[in-house]
């Protein structure tokens, strides 16, 4: 496989998820909680609307460093992404990503909010194309013979 068809095949991977957990460190603690992402994957970033004074900023500009992992049990993909945060109150960015998800956790508006850009530089996903009896197959197989479990393509990234 080449590795544009695995970059490509990334962005496709998250593009895909409504949800991920975005990680940050807290003090020396490392703290996660769910999102919901907004893959842009022609600019090669993923962005998330927020309270503009939430915790979450505060961690972030004092340490930009984070981690996002996206996982959808059904389909058996799964992806996580290093990156750098950048957050900002652009306006315009703001109106771009502005819809009914975000009239429904921010009632204050627009006005009251942070876009969080992640500027990914690593990444990697775990791509199963197995329904759910092939990967119990394989699981068994594994456990009666001395042959691992294929559990699909997995990719290192460097973005």
């Amino acid at each position: 496989m080449t590795d544009k068809h695995e970059h490509e095949r990334f962005w496709e991977i998250i593009a895909g998820m409504r949800a991920c957990m975005v990680t940050t460190s807290d003090g020396g603690l490392i703290r996660a909680r769910p999102m919901a992402p907004f893959v842009d994957k022609d600019a090669r970033v993923i962005q998330f609307v927020t309270d503009d004074d939430s915790a979450k900023i505060d961690e972030m500009l004092l340490d930009r460093e984070l981690c996002l992992s996206f996982a959808d049990t059904k389909a058996m993909l799964f992806a996580s992404v290093s990156g750098r945060a950048e957050i900002s109150e652009d306006k315009r960015l703001i109106d771009k990503l502005w819809g009914p998800y975000c009239e429904a956790f921010f009632p204050d508006g627009p006005d009251s909010v942070s876009v969080i850009t992640v500027n990914a530089s690593r990444a990697e996903y775990w791509d199963n194309d197995k329904g759910v009896l092939k990967m119990a197959y394989e699981v068994t197989k594994a456990y009666f013979t001395d042959e691992g479990p294929n559990l699909g393509e997995n990719a290192k990234l460097e973005l």
